[in-house]
């Protein structure tokens, strides 16, 4: 696509600033005691969607690549790269060669052909392929969930051998291929359709789909209620699980994920743009300041509203951050260094 689609840069950006939450959360939201707040609610069901987000519009991307087979190689080896130099920002959180969000994406560039290419194949069928993709996904994950590997963190961010790293990237990590690839798939469909004020298409069959979807949150919410269940939680016994991934967060979340797509494309802002457009180098930069204050809140017992606050200025800061980083030295980012190399290898 030649034509630069702007709410496309504005989902980006929304995508990398509820991730920049979920992290900041993570080291300085509220404590346990807390959880029961409204507002810890508001912000744990949009940071739900921050890394599904982020990989349906990485897929988004794919379909309108025309990298060649080495620039993807070199592409995910500097994502690979890009992984643990976060890693070792976040030692509280991570392991050196733990597997996440950017190993993902490399994975997804090296699989590329297989998935892009269903698309372009099957024009006249792209719809069809997407429903298949997401309900033999869903099945999967149904039928093998106890495959997908411990809810616990610290398992699920061990990588002491080769083989857990391949293990965690494929299977049983925080963010592994299968079954997040059906995201980046996702993303490729919305991007098969060619849309330029909307790339979502607005139909009787998107709005369908959302509906069912919203009805199905419904659903397990009053099932979680009757049965004294929690609804989510990022691991542990829950109706909707992030840690591992099970098939009613998925449903859950690509429904979240059409819905912010279908407001952001309604709304047509460009205040975002400029942190669309540095999306990539902001997730790799905003793990310094979390891995260096990460104790903070440990340290200064801080309260709900301390806690939060701290979040949310420090997840808006990047907007204005990303003006003014447009305005005065655009040429220094992520983005730019992986233009870079990928032109220099083209063949």
């Amino acid at each position: 696509m030649s034509q630069r689609v702007e709410h496309i840069d504005s989902i980006r950006a929304v995508a990398v600033l509820l991730m920049v939450m979920v992290h900041a959360a993570a080291s300085w939201g509220p404590s346990a005691s807390s959880q029961s707040s409204i507002l810890v609610y508001v912000v744990s069901g949009l940071g739900g969607l921050a890394a599904p987000l982020f990989v349906t519009i990485f897929g988004w991307g794919c379909f309108h690549s025309t990298a060649t087979s080495k620039q993807r190689i070199i592409r995910a080896m500097f994502l690979f790269t890009a992984q643990i130099a976060i890693n070792l920002s976040a030692p509280h959180l991570f392991e050196p060669f733990t597997p996440g969000v950017l190993t993902l994406f490399a994975l997804l560039i090296l699989t590329q052909p297989f998935w892009v290419q269903l698309f372009e194949k099957y024009q006249d069928k792209q719809t069809i392929v997407v429903w298949v993709s997401i309900l033999l996904i869903l099945t999967s994950v149904y039928l093998l969930g106890s495959y997908q590997g411990s809810s616990q963190w610290d398992d699920r961010v061990e990588t002491s051998t080769v083989l857990a790293w391949i293990s965690h990237s494929i299977l049983t990590g925080t963010y592994p291929l299968f079954p997040w690839i059906i995201f980046a798939i996702f993303g490729s469909w919305i991007a098969s359709q060619q849309g330029i004020e909307r790339t979502l298409p607005v139909t009787k069959g998107s709005i369908l789909s959302i509906s069912s979807g919203l009805i199905f949150c419904v659903i397990t919410l009053f099932y979680s209620i009757q049965n004294d269940l929690k609804w989510a939680t990022p691991s542990g016994d829950a109706t909707l699980t992030f840690f591992p991934s099970n098939a009613p967060f998925i449903i859950a979340a690509l429904t979240g994920v059409s819905i912010l797509w279908m407001l952001i494309q309604m709304i047509g802002t460009t205040i975002l743009n400029p942190l669309g457009h540095f999306s990539l180098s902001v997730y790799l930069l905003h793990f310094i300041p979390i891995g260096l204050f990460h104790s903070l809140n440990e340290t200064n017992d801080w309260s709900l509203t301390t806690s939060m606050l701290v979040v949310l200025i420090y997840t808006l800061i990047w907007v204005p951050v990303s003006h003014l980083w447009q305005k005065y030295c655009p040429r220094f980012s992520a983005e730019n260094l992986l233009r870079k190399i990928s032109k220099n290898s083209k063949v």
